[in-house]
């Protein structure tokens, strides 16, 4: 079931990424487990490295920008999927 799991997510950062960013494919699949306290400094590195030029897309409503995709309250310049191992 973990496997299947695994690939069921692998397949949506894949459908995620094309949606976003269109055709060719050309991005790194990574899976990351920082700590609690350091999760805002790799989104902030991660921020840094994905930089588009369109920082103000991605920021929250409430810091001037337009929050992303749809509204979504998690919006951030690369796909980001959190797994809940527990």
């Amino acid at each position: 079931v973990f496997s299947s799991w695994m690939h069921f997510c692998a397949v949506r950062v894949f459908a995620e990424s094309i949606l976003r960013y269109g055709l060719p494919p050309s991005f790194l699949s990574v899976v990351l487990a920082p700590s609690v306290k350091g999760e805002k400094k790799v989104r902030s590195i991660l921020e840094e490295l994905c930089d588009s030029g369109n920082r103000t897309f991605w920021k929250s409503e409430d810091d001037g920008g337009m929050g992303g995709l749809g509204g979504d309250a998690d919006t951030h310049p690369y796909v980001c999927f959190t797994i809940n191992l527990v």
